[in-house]
């Protein structure tokens, strides 16, 4: 049984997933961020984001290793019942039907988790005995007032740590609900040097990324993939629940009772 990694942001606590996944780059984007205030998502978050989102990747690469690999078959379902307990649950098949194998004795398709690790030998992430693989799955759970408040995930592969760190700033610095959140236009930077950058963001944000590096302009679209697509449940204030799902993911939905 592993501890989540728990951290603080805005006075608010996280608990995100530990170890070898996402949650501790996901800690280390928000500490990044909380070392700043912003008025509004504007050209200096976005930049900010962006210089956060690329030296967490760095140390990540250097520290905990990670190949590029494609992350088809992954699903994030957020719940919540009448009681409010939350569930954020991250799982991946990895490629299309995964192994190709199915368990005789449970009917459950099994990933092919050996792409997660890095094939050259001597790396942070190399194949070896009793290794285990880094991944990208990032769940997370904000509490507020010791009460959980905020559960967020998505797949996407190397793009989820970038949309849950946006989704939980966009709800916790600027108070969007999680419609807005979830509709506004982000930028992805997952170590490669580039970031990618909604059209739909204001010209003067695409500019002042520009200055900073290399940016590519990526529509938001069903196919093909150039964003994470994440799903959120967020309570209201008056202790209503709000959900939302990524709308350029087509496989996604909402279930409500």
């Amino acid at each position: 049984m592993f501890a989540p990694t728990t951290f603080t942001y805005r006075g608010e606590t996280v608990a995100g997933a530990p170890d070898l996944t996402a949650g501790p780059t996901l800690r280390d984007v928000l500490g990044s961020l909380e070392a700043q205030r912003f008025g509004a998502p504007d050209a200096a978050f976005f930049v900010a984001l962006a210089q956060a989102l690329e030296a967490a990747y760095e140390r990540r690469l250097k520290a905990m290793g990670d190949v590029e690999r494609l992350d088809a078959s992954t699903t994030h379902v957020t719940a919540v019942d009448r009681d409010g307990m939350m569930v954020a649950l991250t799982t991946t098949l990895l490629s299309s039907f995964g192994s190709r194998y199915v368990s005789p004795s449970t009917g459950i398709l099994l990933n092919n988790g050996i792409m997660w690790f890095d094939p050259r030998p001597g790396k942070p992430n190399s194949l070896g005995p009793a290794r285990r693989p880094l991944c990208n799955m990032c769940p997370a759970i904000v509490s507020r007032h010791g009460r959980p408040w905020l559960a967020a995930g998505a797949s996407g592969g190397r793009r989820i740590v970038a949309a849950v760190a946006q989704l939980l700033a966009f709800v916790t610095d600027f108070g969007l609900d999680a419609g807005a959140a979830a509709h506004h236009p982000r930028i992805d930077v997952s170590g490669t040097g580039i970031v990618s950058a909604d059209p739909r963001l204001p010209a003067e944000v695409r500019a002042a990324l520009a200055r900073c590096g290399t940016v590519a302009e990526v529509e938001h679209v069903a196919y093909p993939i150039g964003y994470a697509c994440p799903n959120m449940i967020v309570r209201n204030e008056d202790g209503t629940w709000q959900g939302v799902s990524d709308v350029m993911s087509p496989p996604s939905g909402a279930v409500a009772a």
